[in-house]
């Protein structure tokens, strides 16, 4: 059940990743209107298929394709 709303999710955040470049968690979340849950289910589908990568700067996590 929830595996197409992950990938559906997981294609969001590839787009504008790909559209805009780097952003960090915050402006990602933003950007595509999900929750936290949504989110990191998606982050970690795109990660899993190794589409991006994660930079730490001090605190703040930002994210990329690769």
């Amino acid at each position: 059940m929830w595996t197409p709303i992950i990938g559906r999710n997981a294609g969001a955040l590839w787009k504008v990743l790909n559209a805009k470049g780097e952003h960090n968690l915050s402006a990602l979340k933003k950007q595509v209107k999900l929750d936290d849950k949504q989110l990191y289910l998606a982050l970690g589908w795109l990660a899993r298929e190794d589409k991006i990568k994660f930079t730490q700067n001090k605190n703040q996590i930002t994210i990329s394709l690769k």
